[in-house]
C-alpha cells in the first residue's frame, strides 16, 4: 500500500507541472485582457513558470540525496500550495503573478526530479522502465485534461485563474500522501558517489569525454521543447485569428495535441521493440515537424484541425524519452548524469520559449511565432539524423 501511495504521488507530481505549463497558450489572451496588457507581455509573465522549473531542475541535482525525501516533499509542495492560493486570490498585477509562478516552477521542478527518483527506488529494473513511461503518460494526460478544463471554464466566463484549482488539488494530495507514507531514502552511511550526488566538476568531466552523438541528441532535446512550447503557446491565438476557429475550438487544439501525445507514448512502447529506437526517433522528429506544418499551413479536405492536432501528438512517438534512450546506447553502463543533463537541456528549451517566441510575435505576428517554433522542430530532425549517422560511424570505427 505504501508503494501504491508513493506511485500515485509521483504521477501527481508530473500532473501538477504539466497542468500548469500546458494551458499557457489558452490563458494568455484572457489574462492579458483582464490585466490590460499585451498578449506577448502576458506570455512572458506566464512563461516565468518554465523559468522556475529550469531553476528547480538544477536545484534538484544538489538537493536529492541530501534532504530526506518526506521532508523535501512537504516543504516544496507546501510552498507550491501557497503560490497557487496567491494566484487564485491575488492575481491583480504582473509582478505578483510572475513571482508566484517562478517560485511555483522551482518547487514543481524539484518535485518532478524527486518523483522520478522515488519511482526508480520503488520498482525493480523490469517494472521501473514501464513506470517511468507511465509518468510521461501522466504528464500528457494532464496537458489534455487541464487544457480542456481551461477551455471549458473560459467558455463559461469564469476567471482565467480558476484553471489552477485542479493543480492545487494535485499538490495538496501529494502533501497528504507524504504525511502518511514512508519514503525510500538512502542509508545515511553512503557517500556522495554512492547516492549519485552531483558536483560541478563531476558534470563537466562527464561532458568532456562523452561521444559527439550525445551532444547532438542533447541539443535536439533543447530544440524539441523550444519548438513544441512555442507552437502550443501561439497556436490557439493563430487558429482563432487566421484559421477561423472559435475560441473554445482554438484552445482545444492544445488539449488534443496532448491527448495524441498520450496515445503516442503508449504506442511507442510496442513500436520500439519491433523497429528499434533509432527509427522511432527519426519517425518522431519527422512526424512532429510535418504535423506542425500540416496543422498551420495546409488545408486538408475532410479532416478537421482538431483531428490533425491529435495526429500531430501521436506522431511525436514519445520522442523525448526515445532520444534519451538512443543516447544511452552509447554507454555500457548508463551514467545518471546523462539522463539528468539531457532533461535539463529540455528544460532550457521550455524556459526560453516564451521569451524568444514573444519577441518574434511582437515583430511579425503570431504566424512568425509559429514559424519560429517550426524552425526549432526542423533543427530537431537535422540533429537526430546527424547524431544517428555519427553514432553509426563511431560503432564502425570501434569494431573496425
Amino acid at each position: 500500500m505504501n508503494s501504491l501511495r508513493l506511485t500515485l504521488a509521483s504521477f501527481l507530481a508530473y500532473f501538477a507541472l504539466s497542468g500548469t505549463l500546458a494551458p499557457i497558450g489558452i490563458l494568455a489572451a484572457p489574462a492579458a485582457l483582464a490585466l490590460n496588457v499585451s498578449v506577448a507581455e502576458m506570455v512572458r509573465t506566464l512563461g516565468l513558470f518554465s523559468t522556475g522549473t529550469l531553476i528547480g531542475s538544477v536545484t534538484a541535482l544538489f538537493l536529492l540525496g541530501r534532504v530526506p525525501l518526506r521532508r523535501l516533499v512537504l516543504g516544496i509542495y507546501g510552498i507550491a500550495s501557497a503560490c497557487l492560493i496567491a494566484l487564485l486570490v491575488f492575481a491583480v498585477d504582473l509582478w505578483l503573478i510572475g513571482s508566484a509562478l517562478i517560485v511555483l516552477g522551482v518547487c514543481l521542478g524539484v518535485g518532478l526530479a524527486q518523483a522520478a527518483l522515488v519511482i526508480s527506488r520503488l520498482y525493480l529494473e523490469g517494472r521501473r522502465a514501464s513506470m517511468l513511461v507511465a509518468t510521461d503518460a501522466s504528464f500528457s494526460l494532464a496537458g489534455f485534461s487541464l487544457a480542456s478544463l481551461s477551455v471549458a471554464l473560459l467558455a463559461r466566463e469564469f476567471s482565467w485563474t480558476l484553471s489552477y484549482v485542479a493543480v492545487l488539488f494535485a499538490v495538496l494530495t501529494v502533501m497528504a500522501i507524504a504525511l502518511v507514507s514512508d519514503y525510500p531514502d538512502e542509508p545515511e552511511n553512503l557517500n556522495d558517489e554512492d547516492v549519485g550526488r552531483y558536483s560541478s566538476a563531476k558534470i563537466v568531466g562527464f561532458w568532456r569525454t562523452c561521444p559527439k552523438a550525445v551532444w547532438l541528441l542533447t541539443a535536439a532535446l533543447f530544440f524539441y521543447t523550444l519548438g513544441q512550447t512555442s507552437m502550443l503557446i501561439w497556436l490557439p491565438g493563430f487558429a482563432q485569428e487566421s484559421l477561423g476557429l472559435s475560441s473554445p475550438s482554438a484552445g482545444q487544439l492544445v488539449g488534443n495535441y496532448w491527448f495524441g501525445m498520450f496515445i503516442g507514448q503508449l504506442l511507442t512502447v510496442g513500436i520500439v521493440l519491433r523497429v528499434g529506437v533509432s527509427k522511432v526517433v527519426v519517425a518522431g522528429a519527422l512526424g512532429c515537424l510535418l504535423g506542425a506544418l500540416l496543422l498551420t499551413w495546409v488545408d486538408v479536405p475532410g479532416i478537421s484541425l482538431l483531428q490533425i492536432a491529435i495526429f500531430w501528438g501521436v506522431l511525436n512517438f514519445g520522442l523525448l524519452k526515445c532520444v534519451i534512450s538512443l543516447a544511452s546506447e552509447l554507454f555500457d553502463v548508463v551514467p545518471a548524469i546523462l539522463v539528468s543533463s539531457m532533461l535539463l537541456s529540455a528544460s532550457f528549451g521550455t524556459a526560453l520559449s516564451p521569451w524568444l517566441s514573444s519577441w518574434f510575435v511582437e515583430a511579425g505576428g503570431k504566424a512568425l511565432g509559429l514559424g519560429f517554433g517550426q524552425l526549432g522542430l526542423g533543427c530537431v530532425l537535422l540533429l537526430v539524423c546527424f547524431a544517428i549517422f555519427t553514432k553509426s560511424r563511431s560503432i564502425e570505427e570501434t569494431h573496425g
